[in-house]
């Protein structure tokens, strides 16, 4: 018999919108293979897109706070329900282990009933906040900086409280230990689901570039007005016919406004960004803020197209030789890879084709899962 699993979840796992909610479902989606689990969300969902079937011995438990989902203690947020919810599932079930994915990781800091716990942290939200003051506006400063303070007080508390904290990057988990002291500390990548060989026949007869990803998040909004704006221009003059596409989901203003830049075009809610990096020859990955794996990244590699990008973005990935050359430290350096790569197929194909086996072989959502089912496996039995 498979032990039992509680799993805790803010925001609906399913259907598949941003990356948290692309890792919450594929761990909980593979983790079904070694574990029973019951899963409690913080909201309504789907029910027709949820994997998780009473067949399979699983539970799911809607229990939704009022208003937005917002995790965190003292802000006016009614728990009651959630609180609830948890109680009747911990008596009923006897779970061994929990997994609780970024946001509700508060709810086992005081339970004295609840069962060892591991915390999918993904993100430093305090490393996030930290990036974020050093390029925000002046006026944000005051606000960023009360969120920092107290992202470090709730993060350490994690940290120490808990029997141990995986998050998806190098770079996340040294601002944990900075912050914790501890050692509990685990980097546990994201995965893709890659395609079975590269598809260079696809790519568009105009050379073109890919920037996808959720386009309302702050580090995406940064990445996209800063290398449309100040890098595509020099880009464009050495590559007259070059296109940049920039695609993802709900993009903010200042996104929607770059289709006016030349050679930009900006498509909104794209239903399979699969398509749109096959059509690319490369895509980039610009970021100056932000923390985690970049799915953007990975997601191009799965299909076979190298991904420019800075050092910021390499956090969580796991580089070869190949893949190293694709790290770009400053603007002139970014701008000359990609035109290297637009100019020479051969080149860029056979960079592609390392990208598609490092992500096959390092990167699979069942690699994910498994190290995450092994460290519930240790925790349980402390």
């Amino acid at each position: 018999m498979k032990p039992r699993l509680l799993a805790l979840s803010g925001l609906a796992p399913w259907p598949l919108r941003g990356g948290f909610s692309v890792r919450t479902a594929h761990l909980l989606e593979h983790l079904a293979k070694d574990w029973t689990i019951t899963l409690l969300v913080a909201c309504r969902l789907d029910r027709g897109a949820v994997p998780l079937d009473e067949s399979g011995g699983h539970t799911v438990i809607e229990a939704p706070v009022p208003g937005r989902w917002t995790p965190v203690p003292g802000l006016r947020t009614d728990f009651g329900p959630l609180a609830r919810a948890l109680d009747d599932a911990l008596r009923a079930t006897k779970p061994r282990a929990a997994l609780l994915f970024n946001g509700t990781e508060f709810l086992a800091l005081d339970h004295d009933a609840f069962p060892p716990a591991v915390v999918d942290r993904v993100d430093s939200g305090a490393l996030e906040r930290l990036r974020y003051l050093r390029r925000g506006k002046p006026l944000r400063w005051p606000k960023t900086a009360w969120e920092f303070l107290r992202e470090i007080r709730y993060e350490r508390r994690i940290v120490r409280g808990l029997e141990a904290t995986i998050v998806a990057g190098e770079d996340d988990r040294r601002m944990l230990r900075r912050l914790s002291g501890r050692s509990t500390l685990h980097v546990i990548s994201n995965g893709v689901e890659a395609a079975p060989l590269p598809d260079f026949a696809a790519e568009s007869p105009r050379p073109t570039v890919a920037f996808t990803g959720t386009l309302s998040y702050h580090a995406n909004i940064d990445a996209a007005v800063y290398f449309a704006r100040c890098l595509w221009p020099s880009i464009r003059d050495r590559v007259g016919d070059a296109r940049l596409i920039i695609a993802g989901r709900d993009p903010a203003r200042r996104v929607v406004a770059l289709g006016e830049i030349a050679g930009v075009e900006v498509r909104e809610n794209v239903e399979d960004m699969s398509a749109v990096l096959r059509e690319a020859w490369i895509a980039v990955a610009p970021m100056r803020c932000g923390t985690g794996v970049k799915n953007k990244v990975l997601e191009a590699w799965a299909v076979g197209r190298p991904a420019v990008m800075t050092p910021i973005a390499t956090n969580g990935l796991r580089l070869d030789a190949d893949t190293s050359t694709l790290v770009a430290g400053t603007r002139a350096d970014f701008c000359d890879r990609i035109v290297r790569l637009l100019a020479d197929p051969e080149a860029r194909h056979r960079c592609g084709r390392a990208c598609h086996t490092l992500v096959r072989t390092r990167h699979s959502w069942t690699q994910s899962a498994d190290a995450v089912s092994r460290l519930l496996g240790t925790v349980s039995r402390s």
